[in-house]
């Protein structure tokens, strides 16, 4: 495979192979979507490098995208959003991967889930490290305002932010404070590795999804797909006006938070904070 080469970072140019779509958002679409996968490589069946390789050759077929290749450090290119990517995560160990797929459509995520998910079970396999990553953004930065706390409360009540096991110190649910979790356990945790919060806005038009993951998330790929679904209408929905079920849900966690000791009251605003809904 040809490829050039900018620092660290290789650039295998898109193949004329790839029969699918090219999944790009157009400019009269609203919103745009992208997703990572976090595996190990299998190093009891491959050598590091060669499943690279082989899983670069693979996603080719797969992708009109061109493919950033990295191991050592985090691909700079400026197009980089635009591009396939397989680099290190900072928050797994030596042989640990992330797939990023380009900036998306919301039939290209679902596409990439059913296409990837397999590699990751040829080459691979992920753990209570690993997970899942939805990204969810307006096309546009400018006019429709995005409600973030009610985004939140919508997840929870669909039970998507707490429907994996949880992954102490990868992914916690931010609601959690409200009933047993609490920020000083979060805290000694955090120092550790990765981004604790299982929701955390990117910026005023962006939020990143956590909460799926765990020992062979890779093998539900039907379940990935099904949730990416209803995050992606609940997102549409934080955009859009306020209706009876949103106040309803409103008011369901106001009353619980009336209920709750003014110090874990706190802790929850501290999270929101950290997590960038409240900013």
């Amino acid at each position: 495979m040809d490829y050039t080469i900018d620092g660290t970072t290789k650039r295998y140019v898109s193949s004329e192979e790839c029969a699918y779509p090219d999944y790009m958002p157009k400019r009269s679409d609203l919103y745009q979507y992208g997703c990572e996968f976090e595996f190990y490589i299998d190093k009891k069946k491959y050598v590091y490098e060669e499943a690279i390789d082989a899983i670069t050759r693979e996603l080719q077929l797969l992708t009109q995208a061109d493919i950033l290749v990295d191991i050592t450090s985090i691909p700079k290119a400026a197009d980089k959003n635009r591009c396939m990517q397989i680099k290190p995560d900072i928050s797994l160990d030596d042989h640990g991967v992330e797939i990023s797929i380009p900036i998306s459509t919301k039939e290209g995520v679902k596409h990439y889930i059913e296409v990837i998910t397999p590699i990751i079970k040829k080459y691979g396999y992920t753990n209570d490290e690993t997970g899942f990553h939805i990204h969810i953004s307006t096309l546009q930065t400018d006019g429709k305002h995005i409600d973030f706390y009610r985004f939140m409360l919508l997840c929870e009540d669909e039970n998507l932010l707490s429907s994996w096991k949880p992954r102490v110190g990868y992914s916690q649910n931010v609601m959690d404070i409200l009933s047993s979790q609490t920020k000083q356990q979060a805290r000694v945790i955090k120092t550790k590795k990765g981004t604790i919060w299982n929701l955390e806005k990117i910026d005023a038009h962006h939020i990143e999804i956590k909460s799926i993951g765990g020992v062979n998330y890779h093998l539900q790929s039907e379940r990935i797909t099904a949730e990416f679904e209803v995050y992606a209408n609940l997102f549409s929905e934080a955009v859009g006006e306020m209706t009876q079920r949103h106040k309803r849900v409103l008011k369901k966690h106001k009353e619980k938070i009336d209920k709750i000791p003014l110090t874990s009251k706190q802790e929850f605003v501290r999270a929101l904070g950290e997590s960038g809904i409240l900013q």
